[in-house]
């Protein structure tokens, strides 16, 4: 059964990557939606967040020889876009390090009444984080992953994570005006 919803995928992929505009209309407007919901959270931004979607798609279809339909479209984008922010951390990280005396002013937002603004308060305060801090928080939070898992991910150790995690949550704290304690 899963070898005929893959048939439809594939094929739409492959007219896709052929030129086939309507195929790539299709591609992006039925897929481009949760590409895009996977990265912004993730990233903090929406103009970063469409930059990576483009960047997946892009990378989709140069390498749409390479879907077999293990898994279902969208899954294999995501996997796709979740590469693409690994590479966008980094490049991240190597800018920061070029910029190190500048810091970014938080953006606050007292209405917190609303969960909806809420989560973008906190969405653009993770937008302020430097670049490692808010891929500590992405993965432990919203990946889910364990502190060993990250620790495996970005080549330190279980306590340099656990240390990171804890300056990092420090510093959502503070972005969110959330100094309470």
């Amino acid at each position: 059964m899963q070898a005929h919803a893959a048939a439809p995928e594939a094929d739409l992929l492959t007219k896709a990557a052929a030129g086939n505009a309507v195929a790539v209309r299709a591609l992006l407007d039925g897929y481009g939606p949760a590409v895009y919901g996977f990265l912004y959270p993730r990233v903090g931004g929406a103009p970063v967040a469409e930059d990576l979607v483009q960047e997946t798609f892009i990378e989709a279809v140069r390498s749409s020889s390479t879907f077999r339909g293990e898994s279902s479209l969208k899954t294999w984008l995501c996997a796709i876009a979740r590469r693409r922010l690994i590479r966008h951390y980094e490049a991240e990280r190597r800018a920061a390090v070029l910029r190190a005396g500048l810091t970014a002013v938080p953006n606050h937002d007292d209405s917190r009444d609303d969960d909806v603004e809420r989560r973008d308060e906190v969405t653009r305060a993770l937008g302020t984080l430097p670049p490692l801090h808010r891929q500590v928080l992405v993965l432990k939070y919203l990946d889910d992953r364990s502190v060993e898992e990250i620790a495996g991910e970005l080549g330190r150790s279980r306590v340099q994570v656990q240390s990171l995690l804890q300056r990092a949550r420090a510093a959502l704290r503070q972005a969110l005006g959330d100094d309470d304690d």
